[in-house]
């Protein structure tokens, strides 16, 4: 369980597969969309999926929690994630998507349901990723900290 940690950030990762790998393929089977749009509509999915997996791989092959390169990804993704459906909840919610009326209302409140899921998750992880590392007072290696011994001269 310790490759899964920071729990928060595995979390996000998982969440954020689930939800996208699937629109992937829903993206491209659907045949209202011409290429163009899917390929328009594959970016952020794929960004979204390569940014989970990148984290993902890196805490399951053992890679240092506290490099900065990986809490600034967390942060990167995590605010990512918070701006796309900050744009694209309204976009929904404010849209007719030619349903019914009760497909209408269904498909606006799983979307709503996976946007706060999405950004709830992002945010336990960008919350995680701002923490100082263990160790370190200010994330720099190397740096003392308020439990290291206090050298002495005598």
């Amino acid at each position: 369980m310790d490759r899964l940690r920071p729990h928060p950030v595995a979390a996000f990762c998982a969440v954020t597969l689930l939800i996208w790998v699937n629109r992937i393929w829903l993206t491209w089977t659907n045949g209202d969309d011409s290429v163009g749009a899917k390929v328009l509509w594959t970016i952020p999915i794929g960004a979204f999926v390569v940014a989970a997996s990148v984290l993902a791989a890196a805490m399951l092959g053992g890679a240092d929690r506290d490099a900065r390169w990986f809490r600034l990804l967390v942060q990167g993704f995590a605010l990512g994630t918070a701006l796309y459906w900050l744009i694209r909840l309204p976009m929904i919610a404010f849209n007719d998507h030619d349903l019914t009326g009760s497909e209408e209302v269904a498909f606006k409140i799983v979307h709503a349901v996976l946007a706060v899921v999405s950004v709830t998750a992002a945010w336990f992880a960008f919350r995680w990723a701002r923490t100082v590392p263990a160790g370190t007072p200010d994330g720099s290696p190397g740096a003392p900290t308020a439990s290291s011994p206090v050298p002495t001269t005598s």
